[in-house]
């Protein structure tokens, strides 16, 4: 009996690492860039006067991609986030969707034709875990390296880190927000947060 349960729980291992394998998030990275680059081909000549269509696209098209909470723990910290009121956890949660959606948002504000083009996956997609890379491709000026740190969860994957040009999302902001939080209390950043995203025109 004892042999038998041990092989049920091997072949039940192997059988969800071969499923992550087939399953790569790439198209679905494909298809929200797709959508938004569409979008902003569809708006060009509003762009440059109103930023809020690259937000609103990002957010309708990227957000539901974007493991937003798990994303919100990470960049706080745990000892932070525990500390913090379950309303300074949601008000927290909120800016910082906001502040991803700016991030994502800024290598497009000066929009003109650019495309995407996904790199191959190097290995299997054989755990919970994956990164995409990817190259934003400008007509005019640099080319701008964004990178996908994803998580599978349930059935789909979704976003933990972004990497714009080489510098992660999460590992920026988290650095910058215990800083703050050395001298200032929760609601003193989140106080902050919303005053940037407010100068942005996020709020």
């Amino acid at each position: 009996m004892k042999i038998t349960k041990i092989f049920v729980v091997a072949v039940s291992v192997l059988l969800t690492q071969l499923l992550w394998a087939e399953s790569s998030p790439v198209p679905m990275l494909e298809k929200v860039s797709s959508e938004i680059l569409d979008t902003l081909k569809e708006n060009k000549p509003n762009l440059k006067k109103n930023h809020k269509i690259i937000y609103a696209a990002v957010e309708r098209y990227l957000l539901p991609a974007v493991d937003v909470n798990g994303m919100s723990r990470s960049v706080l910290g745990r000892e932070a986030w525990n500390k913090a009121s379950a309303a300074d956890k949601q008000e927290f949660t909120r800016v910082f969707t906001e502040l991803i959606i700016r991030t994502y948002a800024s290598p497009l504000a000066q929009y003109t034709d650019e495309t995407v083009k996904f790199l191959p996956q190097r290995g299997p997609v054989d755990g919970r875990f994956t990164r995409v890379n990817s190259v934003i491709i400008r007509t005019s000026g640099q080319n701008i390296p964004l990178s996908y740190s994803l998580v599978a969860k349930g059935n789909s994957w979704k976003i933990y880190d972004l990497s714009v040009e080489g510098v992660s999302l999460l590992q920026s902001f988290h650095s910058q927000f215990g800083q703050i939080l050395q001298t200032s209390s929760m609601k003193d950043l989140i106080a902050q947060m919303r005053k940037n995203s407010e100068k942005a025109g996020l709020s």
